[in-house]
């Protein structure tokens, strides 16, 4: 065996061991644990143990048969916990999973053995924020949230992978995948949401509401805003933090429908970012009128019903993309971008994410179409503020949304 081979070896059984010591050191906080932080690293070391003698000598069954001995092991020890009053199977099961990924850190791909033992030891500890949130979550909402299992493995890979329509750009497998994606976003602000609830007050909760959905942010804030005047700045706060999330959100979505346009349009995107926060920091620092609020009324967005709204919104706004390129232009497709942007950014940054992926809209153009419905997006939200919130209000939320619009026209001028 050569120096390289060995070397390679000491690196498994070390990852293994530390893999299972980073589980066990999340059981070693509980009290009257059966298992701790050197059962689990001997565990996860036994894993790979197994997997390299099968591999070495081709005796496949010993890892089978090392798994029903462990498996044994922890019954016994087990049934002796709950003799003294122990329930649950937690930590048990836990062991199980530790040995599994002490397999896989052999047998490969190592990277995901190292994401689940960090996922596992995450499940662990965050038991009660868990619970907490079984118990806040309604009949509904456990619902919606099977549905989102619904419309992404069931009915995403029975759908046609192939492109339809004038100007071929209605793809029904590309445009559920965009509904899946955006789901996707949405169900982990949802979820933020709920674990911090009304504790952290209504400008964290505005920041995770503006995951979800920055409209619905900005118009609960502005009718709280109305029924009570002592909740302005706290509203205001919550309004500009909601709408400037937004940015890194459409970044997301850029990136992974098109990495290489996210490079070309991450520096406008940052520079948008950048003044939409400075007047949130400039209001933070200068007053004092930061008093806890409610979070947002968010419903929630992974349901069927919104799911084929979206699937819909981000057809037609595909297709006007390409119909108003094709028949106007540049000016029809900026056109487009700002009647998309002002009820929802994601449809057009997608689409023309796509659109510059498939080569069907340049790079430069489309940055400027991204920039545009975004400051379409503050108008509208501008006009929600004052129509919903009060003067005071408005104006607040009217001179941080000028300078951030301003900000961006000089993007699309300069950049």
């Amino acid at each position: 065996m050569s120096y390289a081979e060995l070397a390679e070896l000491f690196k498994l059984f070390a990852v293994s061991l530390l893999l299972g010591a980073f589980i066990g050191l999340e059981r070693e906080r509980q009290k009257d644990r059966p298992l701790g932080i050197r059962s689990f690293a001997l565990i996860g070391g036994i894993g790979t143990v197994t997997a390299f003698i099968a591999d070495r000598t081709g005796m496949v069954w010993v890892v089978p048969a090392a798994f029903l001995v462990l498996g044994a092991l922890v019954v016994v020890g087990h049934m002796g916990y709950v003799e003294r009053g122990r329930r649950g199977l937690t930590t048990e099961l836990a062991a199980l999973m530790t040995f599994g990924l002490g397999v896989m850190v052999h047998t490969g791909p190592m990277e995901l053995a190292v994401a689940l033992g960090v996922v596992t030891a995450a499940l662990l500890h965050f038991k009660p924020q868990l619970h907490a949130l079984a118990d806040r979550a309604g009949e509904k909402d456990i619902f919606a949230m099977v549905q989102f299992g619904l419309v992404a493995f069931v009915i995403l890979p029975v759908l046609p992978n192939q492109t339809y329509g004038p100007f071929n750009v209605l793809n029904p497998y590309n445009i559920w995948l965009m509904v899946v994606l955006v789901s996707a976003i949405n169900l982990v602000g949802y979820v933020s949401l709920k674990l911090v609830g009304t504790r952290h007050g209504g400008v964290l909760s505005g920041l995770l509401g503006g995951m979800v959905s920055s409209t619905a942010t900005t118009y609960s804030f502005s009718r709280r805003a109305h029924d009570s005047s002592a909740f302005t700045y706290p509203a205001a706060l919550a309004i500009i933090l909601a709408t400037a999330v937004t940015v890194p959100r459409m970044a997301i979505e850029v990136g992974v429908v098109n990495q290489a346009f996210l490079a070309q349009v991450a520096l406008p995107l940052l520079i948008v970012f950048v003044a939409s926060l400075a007047p949130f920091a400039f209001y933070w620092f200068t007053t004092k009128d930061r008093a806890a609020g409610e979070a947002p009324e968010v419903e929630n967005p992974v349901q069927i019903a919104s799911a084929l709204l979206f699937g819909v919104l981000y057809a037609l706004v595909s297709l006007a993309l390409a119909a108003g390129q094709h028949h106007f232009g540049e000016t029809g497709t900026y056109t487009v971008s700002a009647l998309a942007g002002l009820g929802n950014v994601d449809a057009i940054t997608l689409s023309t994410s796509r659109l510059v992926g498939e080569g069907r809209m340049a790079a430069g153009q489309a940055v400027d179409v991204v920039v545009i419905a975004y400051l379409s997006n503050l108008l509208f939200k501008g006009a929600l503020t004052a129509l919903v919130g009060t003067r005071r209000l408005a104006k607040i939320i009217a001179i941080a949304f000028g300078f951030a619009f301003l900000a961006g026209l000089a993007v699309i001028v300069l950049v």
